[in-house]
């Protein structure tokens, strides 16, 4: 906790375990209820894990060592040699008496399709599958290998779920932007997660909990243990879960805030950055004279946003904002504002994350996690990246521009 701070409420765990214990005597959750909104809590133990080679055997070592329950939110959770590896270690902790639950995309992880060997063998196991369907109409609610209901998914269409956070025994808190896929292993998908312990990591759990009632799973008890009673210790600094759902958007308007509150240096990372408003806020920040650094990939794997970020290059280039492209195909999501402030987790800047997915970030004041985001993310991708350039030629402007202006509405 920094120092002047006041002690935040120790009610906030309790009104958590309320909230939970509604969903658990709810018989039906509805997607209103996704609308999580949380007071400023603490965290401690903020570190910063990039890389796969770095965060996926980090990760791996912890839910190893869970005792009592594992929660995993993932979009992309899918039968590669990665998603392969990690089911044998969710089934051999389930056989071991863990609770394992789990909220996956069905547009992310195929556990239907693809994957649906991998998810057989997880549901047989004794793990608690859920499934957001983002693109179906008619939808089945329920576990995977269970009793699936089918119903109405008409508020559902056009939000697909792509949120990333694991909760380990309500004490350890993952949030990052890679799935549980091979291309985050290897390196040809740069990114990140930001591991935490503390009261911050309650809020996670209250998310993924709503989530999996939502999605049609059991009622879970025994919430004392999965939002603990935790005495935060002088080092704890000022963290809050920030969740966009359908209609209900704290993220972007995180995002807003950190732009225009900037005043001497802001750094940004992300992959698809062709939001207008969100362009806009950042040739300001440069223009008010803040150093201004974005970190983008030099080819990304989507082709139409990358045109449409292009576009916006011009701009920022003109505004005085460097910005550098990555080797790789960038796909983290952070902003670290001034040295002390950090907005980390899964939002693109772009519409479908802003407006219409499901996601979660964590934002928190702290000079630590700051300081380890400008060494070893920033610095190191600096250095390997060329200038970033706009597009040369009428066609090519012209064609930016257009495909920009049509962004929001794809």
């Amino acid at each position: 906790m920094a120092h002047g701070e006041a002690p935040l409420a120790e009610s906030q765990i309790e009104g958590l375990r309320n909230r939970a214990r509604m969903y658990a005597d709810a018989q039906d959750i509805s997607r209103d209820d996704m609308s999580l909104a949380f007071e400023p809590t603490w965290a401690t133990d903020l570190e910063l894990l990039v890389g796969g080679e770095n965060f996926f055997p980090r990760i791996g070592d912890d839910l190893k060592a869970a005792q009592e329950s594992i929660h995993i939110n993932q979009f992309g959770f899918k039968s590669d040699t990665l998603g392969i590896d990690a089911t044998k270690i969710l089934v051999e902790r389930a056989q071991a008496g863990v609770k394992v639950r789990l909220v996956v995309d069905d547009q992310g992880s195929m556990p239907w399709s693809m994957s649906k060997d991998m998810y057989a063998d997880l549901a047989s196991a004794g793990v608690e599958i859920v499934v957001n369907q983002g693109f179906r109409p008619i939808a089945k609610r329920g576990l995977v290998g269970g009793d699936l209901k089918r119903r109405s998914n008409l508020g559902g269409l056009g939000h697909p779920d792509h949120r990333k956070a694991i909760i380990i025994d309500g004490q350890i808190g993952y949030v990052g932007g890679a799935g549980f896929q091979e291309h985050f292993e290897t390196g040809e998908f740069h990114d990140l997660f930001v591991r935490m312990t503390g009261a911050v990591v309650s809020q996670f759990q209250l998310v993924f909990l709503a989530s999996f009632r939502y999605l049609g799973g059991p009622p879970i008890d025994d919430l004392e243990r999965l939002i603990p009673d935790l005495e935060q210790p002088d080092d704890a600094v000022r963290a809050t879960v920030l969740h966009n759902a359908p209609g209900f958007r704290p993220i972007s308007v995180a995002i807003t805030e950190i732009i225009d509150a900037a005043r001497e240096t802001l750094d940004i990372v992300n992959p698809y950055v062709a939001d207008p408003p969100a362009v806009r806020r950042i040739v300001g920040a440069a223009r008010r004279g803040v150093k201004v650094r974005l970190l983008v990939p030099e080819k990304a794997n989507n082709p139409v946003l990358a045109m449409a970020q292009r576009h916006h290059h011009t701009a920022m280039l003109e505004s005085g904002v460097e910005i550098w492209e990555h080797p790789r195909m960038v796909h983290s999501k952070a902003f670290v504002r001034d040295g002390i402030e950090v907005l980390v987790g899964t939002c693109n800047l772009e519409a479908w994350s802003l407006k219409r997915s499901y996601e979660i970030n964590m934002r928190t004041r702290s000079t630590d996690l700051a300081r380890q985001f400008a060494e070893d993310f920033f610095a190191p991708g600096i250095d390997i990246s060329k200038p970033g350039t706009a597009p040369h030629g009428a066609a090519s402007k012209t064609l930016a521009r257009g495909v920009a202006a049509l962004h929001p509405f794809l």
